[in-house]
């Protein structure tokens, strides 16, 4: 692994530990190892290392709905059950990350670096959006609001990692249990998600009298 790689590492841990404005470039050149001067020289702030960390989380998934749109042998239905099993699970894979993204987002400060996550974040909503837009203009959807029924999607996920406590009341939960750690919870969202997507969008045969 070089030595750009080991930094955003590092950063990965203790801005999910300490929180964005919590974490000081000094600490993290100290967790991974290296002159603080070269975090200077690869990143040029601690801003673009958080910038870069959106773009490689993001890359994951930009791969996999690029792959979704070109497929011609899933269903729009299926590529979309295949959208969420990935929102979920890359969720569910560093839920206190994203938090950080969600805070800086909502900040009324660091005009640029919001709009740099947004950015990065909007390419794979869209690409999963013209899934949507797809199915309904080949019939196999209802005529829907795209963006709105994407919105309903990743909102239903975020709002569930909003809060760890929130969290727990609304699953009835005690304060041993985990919500981010819980492959019941990840699952039942899945499922969720899926029944009411299939329901809100796919065109049923009508039934004959």
């Amino acid at each position: 692994m070089d030595k750009k790689e080991i930094i955003l590492n590092a950063a990965m841990d203790l801005f999910s530990q300490k929180g964005f404005e919590g974490t000081s470039v000094r600490e993290i050149a100290a967790h991974a190892g290296v002159n603080p001067a070269m975090i200077s020289y690869y990143f040029e702030s601690k801003e673009k290392m958080l910038e870069k960390l959106v773009e490689r989380r993001a890359g994951y998934l930009s791969g996999v709905f690029g792959e979704l749109v070109k497929n011609t042998t899933l269903t729009r239905i299926e590529k979309l059950n295949v959208v969420i099993d990935s929102y979920v699970e890359r969720m569910f894979s560093s839920p206190r990350f994203m938090h950080i993204l969600h805070r800086e987002l909502s900040l009324e400060k660091r005009e640029k670096l919001k709009e740099a996550i947004s950015d990065v974040l909007l390419k794979n909503f869209y690409a999963a959006k013209s899934i949507i837009e797809e199915g309904s203009a080949s019939g196999e959807f209802y005529e829907v609001d795209a963006e709105l029924t994407m919105v309903t999607i990743i909102g239903t996920i975020n709002h569930m990692f909003s809060s760890e406590i929130m969290c727990r009341k609304i699953l009835h939960k005690g304060k041993d249990f985990n919500p981010y750690k819980s492959k019941m919870l990840k699952e039942r969202l899945k499922d969720h998600l899926k029944q009411m997507i299939d329901k809100y969008l796919v065109k049923k045969p009508a039934r004959k009298k």
